[in-house]
């Protein structure tokens, strides 16, 4: 496990939209639990960056109301004095940033947090607004 991932990265990182996929659901029923996914993906790019997207997915049980998936990414620059400590190929990057990448994970949620309450609010009803915090039920990959 790596403790301290951000000394490994320079201090600028980009940020940008990944996806967003909303898709209304014509299926009325009377009640419906709301439901909430994480994933994280994770790759090296070449020798001097990582890229990481999140995606948050809300849906519905049973099916119904809408679906919605917002995805952010970063890119990540490896700090040049430190970044051979670590065969960044050879490790599960994704859930290294699920435990330990909170310096640019939380950027990433809080991001898609508002752009989730947003886009609820404009279905004409109360914006749903999630606490920008990666779900218990996260899942991740290389």
């Amino acid at each position: 496990m790596i403790a301290n991932l951000e000394k490994y990265f320079q201090q600028e990182q980009t940020y940008y939209l990944n996806h967003i996929n909303y898709r209304i659901i014509e299926n009325n029923v009377e009640e419906a639990a709301p439901g909430c996914v994480d994933h994280i993906s994770a790759e090296v790019q070449g020798s001097e960056q990582v890229r990481v997207i999140l995606t948050r997915t809300l849906k519905f049980e049973p099916e119904s109301l809408f679906e919605l998936s917002v995805s952010y990414g970063v890119i990540l620059k490896f700090n040049s004095e430190n970044k051979d400590e670590i065969n960044w190929h050879g490790i599960q990057l994704a859930e290294i940033f699920k435990e330990n990448g909170g310096f640019a994970l939380q950027n990433l949620m809080n991001r898609i947090s508002l752009l989730i309450a947003e886009i609820t609010a404009s279905y004409g009803q109360s914006p749903i607004i999630l606490p920008p915090m990666i779900a218990g039920n996260m899942k991740s990959d290389m």
